[in-house]
């Protein structure tokens, strides 16, 4: 008798067992994808551009551009977490070489990142098409930062060997763009549970700075941003009210006073900053060890040597200690690896509490990075990435 229930007890288990392998290949609780291509119909995904594209399932094997910002990158890794090494076949060089401190910091929660092989970029012409090719991908996603220039070089062979292209964009900082690049990487990866979650996070925050910047009636503050890589000795780049840094600063209501003096990106005249003597200095920070003197923020960098980097900007340039900012101690520095990114909302809180830090006194935006981070990263928080001049 006991061997009879042993037996049924040993049946009902393997059934049970069964039930559940086909739930999960159906797309039940188990299933890791979640996407109508389960049951064998199509991806359909209208790109940023409008193009239309149809995978035929959803993709495990991608092609990344624009690695260290504004690519998929990150909202690959947010998405796909420790198997973005899977999910990535092939990427560009500039994670590693120019946001090396980054690269590494990642590289040692998922070594498998190192293995990933870089085939080259749009950027600088040195794509490599036949290896691309080689690798079988089912989706490459390219910025539309260098939309021309991939099409005018590229697109035309990855076409012809059946390889989809998709578009995202993070680079203009549009909060419909950037919804809409998450959107259709999580639909492309079969991921869309996942994409909303990471939407949502996005978009609160978005709102929440752009709602309170709506009802702010003072005046603009002005505004001064250079990139620090050249040291106090040389002048980084400063920027119009339309690229990066500046179109940043004035979308958060703030005065560039580059906005029209730079074409795109470039140095201004020593001269023209004591001119203007703007309200607030902003020196943007980042990993590049070739000039000691360059302004150092991220995972490498500690308060003490940041803040001394910082001072030197305002001490050791001409007529420096005398501007408002300086005289004030309005002088910050954030990093440059942070805006045209997934998790760039950050930053706009950051620069929001900058210019106006009364009305932004109970933000922090190091916790929304800190949050995004552990909530969405396969990579652990840490370093510096925004500072305030002691």
């Amino acid at each position: 008798m006991m061997q009879k229930k042993s037996y049924m007890a040993y049946i009902a288990t393997v059934f049970l067992l069964i039930m559940s392998v086909l739930m999960t290949a159906c797309g039940g609780p188990g299933s890791a994808k979640n996407d109508g291509a389960q049951n064998g119909k199509p991806i359909e995904i209208t790109d940023v551009t409008g193009q239309k594209v149809t995978l035929k399932k959803p993709a495990e094997r991608v092609v990344v551009q624009l690695s260290a910002t504004g690519g998929a990158f990150m909202t690959i890794a947010a998405l796909e977490g420790k198997d973005v090494a899977k999910t990535i076949v092939g990427m560009d060089p500039y994670m590693p070489k120019f946001r090396t401190d980054m690269w590494d910091h990642y590289k040692a929660d998922v070594p498998e990142l190192g293995k990933i092989p870089l085939i080259g970029s749009v950027n600088d012409k040195t794509f490599d098409v036949e290896k691309v090719i080689s690798m079988n991908p089912d989706v490459i996603f390219i910025p539309m930062y260098i939309k021309d220039q991939y099409e005018a070089d590229y697109k035309p062979k990855m076409d012809a060997a059946g390889i989809p292209t998709i578009y995202i964009d993070y680079h203009e900082e549009k909060l419909e763009n950037h919804q809409k690049s998450i959107e259709i990487i999580g639909k492309a990866l079969g991921k869309e549970d996942r994409a909303e979650e990471i939407k949502k996070f996005y978009t609160d925050h978005y709102n929440n700075v752009m709602d309170r910047l709506s009802k702010i009636t003072k005046p603009k503050p002005t505004v001064y941003i250079e990139t620090g890589n050249e040291g106090p000795e040389g002048l980084g780049y400063a920027y119009n009210d339309k690229v990066a840094w500046g179109a940043l600063a004035t979308k958060v209501r703030g005065d560039l006073i580059t906005k029209d003096v730079v074409k795109s990106a470039g140095p201004v005249n020593p001269e023209f900053i004591l001119e203007r003597n703007p309200d607030i200095i902003m020196i943007i920070g980042s990993y590049w060890p070739k000039k000691s003197t360059s302004m150092r923020l991220g995972f490498d960098a500690n308060e003490e040597q940041s803040q001394a980097l910082l001072k030197a900007f305002t001490t050791e340039r001409q007529g420096w200690p005398q501007l408002k900012a300086v005289q004030s101690k309005h002088v910050y520095s954030t990093h440059h690896g942070l805006p045209r990114e997934v998790y760039d909302v950050a930053v706009f809180e950051y620069l929001a509490k900058v210019f106006y830090p009364e009305e932004f006194a109970d933000v922090n935006p190091e916790n929304t990075l800190k949050e995004f981070y552990d909530k969405f990263l396969p990579f652990s928080y840490g370093g510096i990435w925004f500072m305030h001049l002691n």
